[in-house]
């Protein structure tokens, strides 16, 4: 849901530029029935804002991700480093890994669409290298930067070759993330069969946290074992079954949690053991 500091700022952002951000998106990148992608801030493409913009007017090809805000981007005219346009490096660890987890699930849908911001630009994307400055879309139109905005996951500047015609968009979009998203989760432990009563136990990182599993929200006991929580459930693990969804909200605030900006963590089968390890939920046996 946008909220009313958004909606002011994309109104001044739309009679400014005419076509930049638009309240008619619902939360999601789109496709219309004309072949454009239609996003909340819009692209800027060759120095204009277009929301709307056509697919057509893109370069086609494939993405590979480097860092949190650097891609590389071939097509069949050449490769060449591409900066999300305003995005700069994360400085947290956590979030950091999970930006790039989150855009190389989004390379991974396909063939990409990359938009330029303006015709002749060429920045220093990284130390000693040079490259552009855009936009990209995944093959089921997610824009790589407003998907890591809206999940916590992204850290803002403005960039040169027209950035300021996106940065007061982009703000709003990150006030709104940060109004519903505590934090990245860096520490979590599934327990199928807990020391003391045989039944389900999660432990997470942060202090004060309810944890809801398949929609049944656990007791909290509070820290233990380097843990700032310990939610409790009334059946053991095997009992959830697969594809376990898992939600952990701060209770104070109740803003979720995320995990590589994801609001949901899926545990593959209840009845086994899983933390987080480099970034992913994996298998993880008691020694």
């Amino acid at each position: 849901m946008v909220r009313a500091s958004l909606n002011t700022l994309l109104f001044a952002s739309l009679i400014a530029f005419s076509a930049g951000c638009t309240t008619e998106d619902s939360g999601g990148d789109s496709s219309d029935e004309s072949g454009s992608w239609r996003s909340s801030c819009g692209t800027l493409n060759k120095g204009e804002i277009e929301n709307p913009i056509p697919k057509d007017s893109a370069r086609k090809g494939t993405a590979t991700v480097l860092g949190p805000n650097l891609l590389l981007f071939k097509s069949s005219s050449g490769s060449n480093l591409v900066k999300l346009q305003n995005l700069s490096v994360q400085s947290n660890a956590a979030k950091a890994t999970a930006a790039q987890n989150k855009l190389k699930a989004l390379a991974a849908e396909g063939e990409v669409y990359y938009y330029q911001a303006t015709k002749d630009c060429e920045a220093e994307v990284e130390a000693g290298a040079s490259g552009s400055l855009g936009q990209v879309y995944s093959a089921t139109g997610a824009n790589f930067s407003e998907s890591l905005i809206k999940s916590g996951l992204a850290s803002l500047d403005v960039d040169q070759c027209e950035g300021e015609q996106l940065n007061s968009c982009y703000q709003a979009l990150e006030e709104d993330a940060q109004e519903t998203i505590a934090s990245e989760l860096t520490a979590f432990l599934w327990k199928p069969v807990s020391d003391s009563n045989g039944k389900l136990a999660i432990h997470t990182g942060p202090y004060g946290t309810s944890v809801v599993v398949n929609g049944v929200t656990g007791t909290n006991q509070g820290p233990g074992n380097g843990y700032g929580s310990l939610a409790r459930f009334s059946q053991p693990g095997c009992a959830y079954g697969a594809n376990v969804q898992v939600k952990v909200i701060d209770e104070r605030t109740g803003a979720a949690y995320t995990f590589n900006g994801s609001d949901t963590i899926t545990i593959p089968n209840g009845c086994n053991r899983y933390c987080i390890k480099e970034g992913a939920i994996a298998l993880c046996p008691k020694n």
